[in-house]
């Protein structure tokens, strides 16, 4: 049974005192607008009325946003260009307190952007404007010496990889958990890679379910098959621990030598699933380094989930919104 007391405590008392570093493919989700009344005469395609176009921190940017918003002393590390998007993804992270010093440039490379054109909620295309491809040493050296020049003051790293190139690298992301490793600082990683192997000495791995078929080459369909693509992706990963997401079904976790856990997800009006996973990382991140077991962790991410799939968008969600779910129940 969930301590809900202990855990309010934690989001209210100690997730303010800890400083994480959000390191990972920095993207920019823009959201074009308008009403369709009529099909063009030029090809059959609707013809979108513009009303209106928004930015939303997206890909590392919203693990990034999410752990700021709950109340943590944020950095984030990525590349990002100085064209519109760029300059705008910078004085969004900042203008929000968080330390921008790790976001670099590369030259040719913009700014990762994804648009979606859409209608009354409807998506009608999305446009992505990207050069994926892994980063060139010069600018992975510059992330390495940021993270050595802050390791004493960190409680954790956060890897999220969209396979866009910030974490293609397997040295890189091997330096990277060999020196929090050697600063006691928490690793938690989001990955889209197959790569795993790479993930050796991480406190724990974050895939999806697809993620982990993809990983490992088994289709799960059945209890027996996500044990077996479990234990295997745990294995071959080296990592400390494997949480799954699930979605509807919730989330699964696979520590070694032990049978797996199951925490069922929260029922709740489903409107938007688009950053779950972001939130997901965020929030047992969290947890885990201001003292909760995996177990808490877990419990508490699924509250934390239950709140952002109730909003449309990629939304972060607040410390006193996860307390009011917490209290909800």
């Amino acid at each position: 049974m969930v301590n809900k007391e202990k855990l309010i405590d934690i989001v209210e008392k100690e997730f303010n005192q800890k400083k994480v570093l959000v390191l990972g493919d920095l993207m920019v989700d823009e959201y074009i607008t308008g009403k369709v009344s009529r099909i063009s005469p030029e090809a059959p395609v609707p013809v979108l009325n513009f009303k209106k176009k928004t930015l939303e921190a997206g890909g590392a940017s919203n693990v990034a946003n999410n752990i700021n918003s709950l109340g943590s002393d944020v950095l984030v590390a990525g590349i990002a260009a100085m064209d519109e998007a760029g300059i705008w993804l910078r004085d969004h992270l900042k203008e929000s307190g968080m330390h921008i010093e790790g976001v670099i440039e590369e030259s040719g490379r913009p700014t990762i952007v994804k648009t979606r054109f859409a209608t009354k909620g409807q998506q009608l295309l999305r446009m992505d404007n990207e050069i994926t491809g892994c980063i060139v040493e010069e600018v992975q050296m510059k992330i390495i010496a940021y993270l050595k020049e802050n390791a004493e003051q960190l409680d954790a790293v956060v890897l999220s990889d969209y396979k866009k190139g910030a974490l293609e690298s397997r040295t890189f992301v091997s330096e990277i958990i060999k020196i929090c490793n050697a600063n006691n600082i928490l690793v938690s990683i989001d990955s889209k890679s197959r790569n795993i192997e790479v993930f050796k000495n991480a406190d724990f791995v974050k895939p999806n379910n697809l993620e982990l078929e993809e990983a490992v080459g088994i289709k799960i369909t059945d209890d027996s098959s996500l044990n077996e693509a479990g234990k295997v992706y745990l294995y071959k990963s080296g990592a400390k621990c494997l949480i799954v997401t699930r979605g509807a079904d919730g989330i699964s976790v696979f520590l070694p030598d032990q049978k797996r856990m199951d925490f069922p997800s929260k029922a709740v009006q489903v409107y938007d699933v688009t950053g779950a996973g972001d939130t997901v990382i965020s929030t047992i991140t969290l947890g885990m380094v201001s003292g909760l077991c995996i177990d808490e962790a877990v419990q508490l991410a699924n509250y934390a989930a239950s709140v952002v799939i109730s909003k449309v968008g990629t939304a972060p969600i607040t410390r006193e919104e996860l307390v009011r779910r917490i209290n909800e129940e």
